[in-house]
């Protein structure tokens, strides 16, 4: 029996030449522009691979996935997820990791690797691309010691907000330099030379 593969992705060229490239290795492919039918498809056909991107219009890949999980009661059968996209953000893989993807893959793949990977995700196997995922690893592998107390929280999730030192010290009813302290020390924790770093590990570990 063939293996069937469901390709979500509104860039109509681009998910034409890779129907062609899958079904010269003898996959069973259907290629979709809109989140909305390839649910449907979903829940009417039997795949094994569902290969999205992310920058979508009508709904982004991430909340698309999301969907298929949510709904995998409804569906003929879970297929194994491979995202495939141009859009390699840190904080984006995290959130799909955690989701429970199989494969992260960018968009200028190899056919070849990209097919290998296939494979490996059909044998069970967790594929992610190694630029991305040595990052992911690199940032998250301090994680798990790092304790905030609930007034660092407080003053990081205003930091997030744009807030001043002074505004900060109004909201919270202390003093500015009460509020530097607090900085310095979300800095020290999450080894964050400026605020700029502290935002952005804030993001990458979904801390709000």
């Amino acid at each position: 029996m063939a293996i069937k593969i469901l390709i979500l992705d509104d860039h109509k060229v681009f998910s034409e030449s890779l129907k062609v490239v899958l079904e010269s290795h003898g996959f069973e492919v259907t290629n979709v522009a809109h989140g909305k039918i390839a649910l449907s498809l979903l829940k009417a056909n039997e795949f094994n691979i569902l290969i999205s991107d992310i920058e979508m219009d009508e709904i982004n890949g991430e909340e698309f996935i999301k969907l298929v999980y949510q709904n995998s009661e409804a569906l003929v059968k879970q297929p194994k997820i491979i995202v495939l996209t141009s859009y390699k953000k840190i904080s984006l893989f995290k959130k799909l990791h955690a989701i429970g993807i199989d494969g992260y893959l960018s968009k200028n793949v190899s056919h070849l690797e990209l097919i290998n990977v296939i494979r490996k995700v059909l044998d069970g196997e967790k594929y992610y691309e190694s630029s991305i995922y040595n990052e992911y690893l690199e940032l998250n592998k301090n994680q798990e010691n790092i304790e905030f107390t609930p007034r660092e929280l407080d003053v990081l999730k205003l930091i997030m907000d744009e807030k001043t030192t002074t505004e900060i010290a109004s909201e919270l009813g202390i003093s500015a330099y009460t509020v530097e302290g607090h900085r310095k020390n979300l800095l020290q924790k999450t080894n964050s030379k400026n605020v700029v770093g502290l935002i952005k590990y804030t993001l990458v570990h979904n801390l709000f």
